[in-house]
């Protein structure tokens, strides 16, 4: 039998939900209905019979009189024919005040209850019950009227009440039982006839409801399978009328609204098409004038060092003979002229390096370096920079191996501009230098307590040509390629570098790089 909570699952349709909770309903209230009907009916004919026992007690009594009086058992044949001649009555007994029985029937129940004569009342009444039957009891007086002159002496005073005796009557209950089972069966099978014509008028009238809500669902459903618009049939009560209405309004809305969507997508797609083609133009054209501007920088910067790199080496030497002759001015002049070759011979060198990482041309070189000589000739290089600004530079080297395979010349380029930006830009403070590695990765860091640079514009640092702002591209020295040029190295070593800073507290750039180890290295780092 299906539960009754699946009478309202999500998979079952409003109609059956109806029809099942009314069935229910009727179902319960016919099976209740009968329970209590055939229980008061019950009610009602035991009450019924028991009074009609007491009336054959007491009618048995008024008969018992004379028996009592003569203390003849002949007398009491006939009484005691017409009360067993109920259906009913199984047994009866007639006894004195003393208890002494005048006449018995063989009765377990009730030769017990004549043992107990003190316990019965002067009335007709009930004294014992069972399942199977009833005991009812009843006194016998003698009233004046009932005397007879012939029994009594003549000299004697008639007395006007007297007490004789008692009767029992045992009352059978199998009679009740089967009214009452009939009584039953009857009023369930009429309760069932009528629940189950009543369950079929509600299912005509609750199918006749739903009818139009059914119809409107399919119209529903059919609207969500194809994507079209059909409208549905306005019928049934009035909700279901302005549902109706509302969804044809609604689907004649989408109607059109649709209709102007398609032809804006035709439209823009049109427009899509031909932007397209314009940006795929420009973007060729960007492409190539990209690779122009590359192939350019990195023609003209190679051109431009050959002839520098020459107008140092000359100049070096002209400085060398006049140290020899001791023409100090000269000599002072001269090395400002190298100085400034060298700071245009770094540019342009920045300069092709950006052209060749943009052409796609910036190949890596890793080989076997000696970091400790690595990291003594940065600092070699960068000390003279850090004391210009009167500045304390620490070295704080952790778990370092001896060699690692990696790209020399780019590793060190890294080394040197971020450690010469971070004595650009701070004067009379500290930088701290630390590095170390693991089998992994190796790990350097940055950190100065310089000017410091907002958050908002952290990310400006990396293009190329800028510094923070333009009051600080006028306060220090810089063609602000170093930072982009730095970054660009770190991914293309695989690495990453990072940067967290704060105004007027410092900034520290942490970059943190993969490394290629061959099977001599491994054993040796474990």
């Amino acid at each position: 039998m299906m539960k009754f909570s699946h009478l309202f699952s999500y998979k079952s349709s409003f109609k059956s939900q109806l029809i099942g909770l009314f069935l229910f309903m009727v179902i319960i209230l016919a099976l209740t209905t009968s329970a209590l009907t055939a229980w008061q009916s019950s009610k009602t004919i035991s009450e019924a019979t028991i009074e009609n026992g007491l009336q054959i007690t007491h009618n048995f009594a008024e008969q018992s009189v004379l028996a009592l009086l003569t203390g003849s058992i002949e007398n009491a044949n006939e009484a005691i024919a017409s009360t067993l001649g109920f259906r009913a009555i199984m047994a009866v007994s007639i006894f004195n005040t003393k208890g002494e029985v005048l006449l018995s029937s063989e009765s377990i129940v009730i030769n017990d209850l004549v043992s107990d004569i003190n316990a019965l009342k002067n009335h007709s009444q009930l004294i014992h019950e069972s399942d199977k039957f009833w005991v009812f009891s009843s006194p016998v007086y003698l009233q004046n009227e009932q005397y007879d002159s012939e029994l009594i002496e003549p000299d004697s005073e008639m007395p006007a009440h007297e007490l004789l005796g008692y009767v029992l009557v045992e009352y059978s209950k199998k009679e009740l039982h089967q009214i009452q089972r009939t009584i039953f069966i009857s009023n369930i099978v009429t309760g069932c006839i009528i629940a189950l014509l009543l369950a079929l008028l509600m299912r005509f009238i609750i199918t006749k409801m739903t009818k139009p809500l059914l119809t409107l669902s399919q119209t529903m459903e059919t609207a969500r399978e194809t994507g079209r618009y059909p409208k549905a049939t306005v019928s049934g009560a009035l909700e279901l009328r302005q549902i109706a209405h509302a969804y044809n309004q609604l689907m004649a809305i989408l109607e059109v609204q649709n209709a102007e969507l398609a032809k804006s997508r035709d439209n823009l797609e049109s427009e899509v098409e031909i932007r397209t083609q314009e940006l795929v133009v420009a973007r060729d054209g960007a492409l190539t004038a990209s690779r122009h501007k590359s192939e350019f920088l990195a023609n003209i910067s190679h051109e431009l060092r050959t002839p520098l790199q020459a107008i140092i080496g000359y100049t070096d030497l002209v400085r060398e003979d006049l140290e020899l002759e001791c023409m100090d001015a000269q000599v002072e002049d001269l090395n400002k002229s190298i100085r400034s070759a060298n700071n245009l011979l770094a540019l342009i060198n920045n300069i092709l390096d950006l052209a060749k990482i943009e052409a796609g041309r910036m190949d890596l070189h890793a080989k076997e370096t000696d970091i400790q000589l690595l990291l003594s000739e940065t600092i070699d290089t960068i000390t003279p920079m850090a004391a210009a600004n009167n500045n304390k530079l620490t070295m704080d080297v952790g778990e370092l191996a001896t060699t690692l395979f990696i790209d020399r010349q780019k590793l060190m380029q890294v080394f040197l501009n971020l450690l010469s930006n971070a004595c650009k830009f701070t004067k009379n403070g500290e930088i701290t230098f630390h590095i170390h590695n693991d089998l992994a990765f190796l790990y350097f860091s940055v950190k100065d307590t310089g000017v410091g640079i907002a958050k908002e514009m952290i990310d400006f640092i990396f293009e190329q040509f800028t510094q923070v702002d333009g009051s600080q591209t006028r306060r220090f020295e810089g063609t602000g390629l170093g930072m982009a040029i730095t970054q660009n190295f770190c991914q293309l070593m695989g690495g990453k570098l990072t940067v967290n800073s704060e105004i007027n507290v410092g900034s520290t750039f942490s970059v943190k790089i993969p490394l290629v180890w061959d099977e001599r290295e491994i054993s040796d780092t474990k």
